[in-house]
């Protein structure tokens, strides 16, 4: 089957992954949606910090792909390894991306600005190491797998962080999958034009350059998080059914702010 195998070996995957979902997930009745929830929808975009929730998010994908899209030929061509070394290579950076997904997950919810922090600060790290050393095997092996650890896998936090500055409707969750694409997009294609100017390491030194801007998108969310520790809570109101009252603006503010909200609300009435 030749370089098609691939292909075909991922549609099979996606299929049985598509089954295994409708098997597995429960049916939710749909709920009918009226004006007000689109005009919800819509209003979370007028907030500043939803704009840059997203903007993190394309910069922490955008960093990933940028290395990820050619880690064969810089693993071939300039840390020495065979061809035949580099599937068994990618399934160990794989492996990782497992493990700092189930990390990530566990952590998400109530710390979801301070895992992309570490994350973000990790993978410039990584990548940073990665360039520097990238004519190392080891060296070279041990930072890649440290960009798995930290790279794609911020998505549970992207996606917590993403929905507490805006909101968890379908028009929200679109547009963030929207600019993590682009992140995908911008990382992999300028990574390429580096390679043309500067060599193979040069879309390690850009991506430790995305995610350090990465870090720079949380700096006005860290000056919230810290009001919000010293007592300054943001009264918005979720007018989702079920949804609390009151919200911290920043859900990240170490989960004691958004914990306190219904406790607030009571005792203004």
């Amino acid at each position: 089957m030749g370089w098609r195998a691939a292909f075909w070996a991922v549609s099979a995957l996606t299929v049985l992954a598509a089954l295994a979902t409708m098997a597995g997930v429960p049916r939710v009745e749909h709920a009918e949606e009226g004006g007000e929830d689109v005009r919800r929808d819509v209003r979370a975009f007028t907030r500043p910090r939803l704009w840059l929730a997203l903007s993190t998010s394309t910069f922490i994908i955008g960093a990933t792909f940028s290395a990820f899209s050619y880690f064969t030929p810089i693993l071939t061509r300039v840390t020495g390894f065979a061809a035949g070394a580099v599937p068994p290579l990618l399934i160990a950076y794989g492996a990782a991306t497992v493990v700092g997904n189930h990390v990530v997950g566990r952590l998400a919810d109530r710390h979801a600005l301070g895992v992309q922090l570490a994350g973000l600060a990790l993978n410039v790290l990584f990548l940073t190491g990665f360039a520097v050393l990238a004519g190392l095997k080891i060296p070279a092996v041990v930072f890649m797998l440290g960009v798995g650890l930290v790279g794609v896998t911020m998505n549970p936090a992207m996606v917590t962080r993403v929905q507490r500055a805006g909101n968890a409707g379908p028009l929200v969750n679109t547009v963030h999958s929207s600019f993590i694409t682009l992140g995908v997009i911008v990382g992999s294609s300028a990574g390429g034009m580096a390679i043309g100017h500067f060599g193979l390491r040069a879309p390690l030194w850009l991506g430790a350059a995305l995610a350090a801007f990465g870090m720079i998108t949380l700096l006005p969310a860290l000056r919230t998080t810290s009001g919000i520790a010293g007592g300054s809570v943001e009264r918005t109101t979720d007018h989702r059914p079920g949804g609390p009252g009151i919200r911290a603006q920043e859900g990240d503010a170490c989960g004691g702010a958004a914990a306190a909200a219904p406790t607030t609300e009571r005792s203004g009435r």
